[in-house]
């Protein structure tokens, strides 16, 4: 009797998990695997994986590489010959914070030096365009120290508060915003990164933190 590697109503829930990891910027594949991985009865060869998803060998082992990479995935070898078993780490918000920590942090550091290049190029010849560069600067500082922390809440939080705390930060960015502070430009950063936030990262974090702890939308 071949042995079951996972049921096959589990199997077909294998898509939402592609769908996820897409949607924060990762191949198919790498959501497939994934999937694969946290639904399985045990930890799975990369043989196992390509056959199961059917799959090429190099698309499962550039896949593996990518979640090894962000810290989604256990690798051992086996007991007795070669071959190296991959299973998920079981703590998910983790894997995701990583995720997300990585990719934003690239984006938000890539922006900053662009803003900054753009601003050495213009040796503070035209007051109004240094002063929006310098603006897209200070956001960009400031959405890195924001998101260092609410990652950070995930090692601390439960798996169901903690889709809260992000869904309640815009309102403390309200507050903050809404204090006296001395400069202009700071001012407007915030109220930029309370929109970036509202629209798009704390989006993100909820329905992905959301799908993986279980948490009914």
């Amino acid at each position: 009797m071949v042995e079951e590697i996972i049921e096959q109503n589990l199997k077909d829930e294998i898509p939402h998990f592609e769908d996820f990891l897409n949607g924060i910027g990762f191949k198919r594949t790498d959501g497939a695997v994934f999937g694969l991985l946290v639904l399985a009865k045990r930890p799975l060869t990369s043989e196992e994986i390509a056959k199961e998803l059917n799959l090429s060998q190099p698309a499962v082992s550039s896949s593996l590489k990518t979640l090894n990479l962000y810290g989604a995935i256990d690798t051992r070898d086996m007991k007795e010959g070669r071959a190296k078993t991959h299973s998920i780490r079981e703590d998910s918000l983790s894997i995701v914070s990583s995720v997300f920590r990585k990719r934003e942090q690239e984006n938000i550091e890539r922006f900053r030096i662009v803003a900054e290049r753009c601003l050495e190029q213009l040796k503070d010849q035209e007051p109004s365009r240094a002063r929006k560069l310098r603006s897209i600067m200070a956001t960009c500082q400031i959405a890195e120290a924001v998101m260092n922390f609410v990652i950070g809440l995930s090692g601390r939080s439960s798996d169901v508060a903690y889709p809260h705390v992000v869904k309640a930060l815009p309102k403390a960015l309200d507050f903050i915003s809404g204090l006296p502070v001395p400069s202009a430009e700071t001012q407007e950063a915030l109220a930029q990164l309370k929109t970036h936030i509202s629209t798009g990262l704390a989006g993100k974090l909820r329905t992905g933190l959301s799908r993986l702890a279980g948490e009914a939308k």
